[in-house]
């Protein structure tokens, strides 16, 4: 093979080509820091870079927010302090007032005092951190708590918030971080379980019976009889009975269940009770032996004193012996509402359904008794004996009672005995007293009318008397207590997660140092080795650039 000048030039050419780009690409390595500036340094390696980068980028999102929300929490700590302060404070203005031989001045200073640290709780309870209120749930923007302009003492009821002589216009919803990928953790506390006592699940149900505790729902209930009495007994020192006797528990009016829950309801049992809807199934209203146009299947039904009659004839008067029958002609009847083909209401509040395969009635939710009476009209009997059946109503007439819902409504056990108890479709047992929480405003607001009335112990008197009070402020402050230790954990696992995160932040950097730094001392290294060999190489091209063909006479 022939080589000529040309080809030699060409040759010296992509040589010094070769060596001026690796120089260029070593150069930049050295300026840069990096290896890898372009995917075409070292295409093997794009992927596990982006991706490494992009977790960085995650890390230093979960650190900034993690960042942010421990100073959040450092902050609410710092107001649970104040709160807690301010019970401190309020109980030895309470015992202080206690002592007697007080004027009627020293009670009003004290209770200035008291009026002053319950304003002082309700600057904490709108404290703002960052622009934003930290005790309103989702909505940082509503100041959470102010006064009741409506709050009267006398009509005061723990079960009902709106009587409370606070407020709450945040909502139930505790702020959360996401620390890491998929885990969430609440870093908050919301201002209905902060300073009002009340669970977020009790306040997503719209807060009714805040302070609920264990319930049970009652079989079927009847009327009592003398001597059956019941017995309910709180676990307070010293413990509290109360008793109904058995001639109470007797049907005076449409709604029984209602009365019962009622009774279980008085003051000092400890309980709320609640009455539920009269409901019974008929079944499947098998009417044999009956004649179209001779026989007659009437059925009245009673509730809240409004009676709802129908009649089945047959086919041919309109409606059959049926389920269906009866469907059609409880339809038809004045005033119902909410009709399908299986279903409806009553103008007495009773509901229908035919659905299951059974004449299913429930009654209105008050709890009111259904009142049923049928009557058979039996003009020819076909078939053996015997008559025509019932419609399934027991003897006749029958009166179907609503149930009752019991539930403890005070810290303490609750525990229900006596025979009494059977016809009232309940077993004698201990019911869990209920959250033993408190709202700290109420608490003190009470403490400021018992302090201003001079009224040590009378429990039925203004604030419910000092002593209570004095009690409920122990009880305001642990609760603020086992709050503030929740979140203290919390911060902890804050705290834990950041220098996971953090460690794993080393790790990633380490691992996208690997694919991408360049090691600097061998950088320059080569650097230098390239720059010699380009020296070597414009010297010789300037040696071969030299000759022509004189040199070759």
């Amino acid at each position: 093979m022939r080589v000529t000048d040309s080809s030699t030039y060409r040759l010296m050419q992509t040589n010094l080509d070769r060596i001026t780009n690796d120089l260029a690409s070593l150069r930049n390595q050295g300026a840069s820091g990096l290896k890898l500036n372009n995917p075409s340094d070292d295409p093997g390696s794009i992927q596990p870079v982006l991706s490494t980068r992009t977790q960085i980028q995650e890390n230093d999102r979960f650190l900034e927010t993690m960042g942010t929300t421990g100073d959040k929490m450092a902050a609410s700590d710092g107001y649970l302090s104040q709160v807690e302060n301010i019970l401190v404070s309020a109980k030895e203005t309470a015992l202080n007032a206690v002592n007697g031989g007080l004027s009627q001045t020293d009670l009003a200073t004290l209770g200035d005092q008291i009026a002053q640290l319950r304003n002082q709780l309700l600057d904490t309870a709108n404290a703002v951190v960052d622009g934003k209120y930290i005790y309103a749930g989702y909505k940082v923007d509503t100041k959470p708590f102010t006064a009741n302009p409506t709050y009267d003492p006398a009509l005061y009821n723990a079960n009902d918030v709106t009587t409370w002589p606070y407020q709450y216009h945040g909502d139930n919803n505790p702020t959360q971080l996401e620390i890491s990928p998929g885990e969430v953790l609440k870093t908050n506390l919301t201002g209905n379980e902060l300073f009002m006592g009340v669970t977020n699940e009790i306040a997503a149900n719209g807060y009714s019976n805040p302070y609920q505790g264990q319930s049970v729902t009652s079989g079927p209930i009847g009327v009592g009889t003398p001597g059956n009495d019941i017995t309910i007994t709180t676990g307070a020192t010293p413990p509290v009975v109360t008793t109904i006797p058995g001639t109470a528990l007797t049907d005076t009016d449409n709604n029984y269940a209602a009365k019962v829950a009622g009774l279980f309801s008085q003051a000092g049992t400890g309980l709320i009770g609640t009455a539920n809807a009269a409901k019974v199934n008929l079944g499947a209203l098998t009417l044999n032996n009956f004649v179209d146009t001779q026989d007659t299947y009437g059925l009245n039904i009673t509730s809240g004193g409004t009676t709802v009659s129908v009649a089945l004839n047959g086919p041919t008067s309109g409606y059959d012996f049926t389920l269906n029958g009866m469907a059609s002609a409880l339809a038809n009847t004045a005033g119902a509402t909410n009709l399908t083909p299986k279903s409806g209401t009553l103008a007495n509040g009773v509901s229908y359904d035919i659905s299951s395969g059974a004449l299913v009635l429930t009654g209105p939710a008050n709890g009111s008794e259904i009142g049923l009476n049928e009557t058979i009209t039996d003009g020819v009997v076909v078939g053996p004996p015997p008559p025509l059946p019932s419609g399934g109503i027991t003897g006749g007439n029958q009166t179907v009672y609503g149930t009752i819902n019991i539930a403890t409504n005070s810290p303490t056990n609750v525990t229900l005995a006596g025979t009494g108890l059977t016809s009232v479709g309940v077993t004698a047992q201990t019911l869990n007293g209920a959250s033993g929480k408190v709202d700290l405003f109420t608490v003190l607001t009470h403490v400021e009318e018992a302090i201003r009335a001079g009224n040590i112990d009378n429990i039925n008197g203004p604030g419910g008397s000092l002593q209570a009070q004095i009690n409920n402020l122990e009880v305001a402050a642990n609760q603020n207590r086992g709050l503030r230790s929740s979140l203290g954990a919390k911060a902890q696992h804050v705290d834990s997660a950041i220098t996971q995160q953090q460690t794993a932040q080393t790790d990633l950097k380490q691992i996208l140092s690997r694919y991408q730094d360049a090691d600097m001392i061998q950088t320059f290294n080569d650097i230098t080795q390239k720059e010699s060999a380009l020296q070597a190489a414009l010297s010789i091209t300037a040696k071969i650039s030299k000759i022509s063909i004189l040199d070759y006479l």
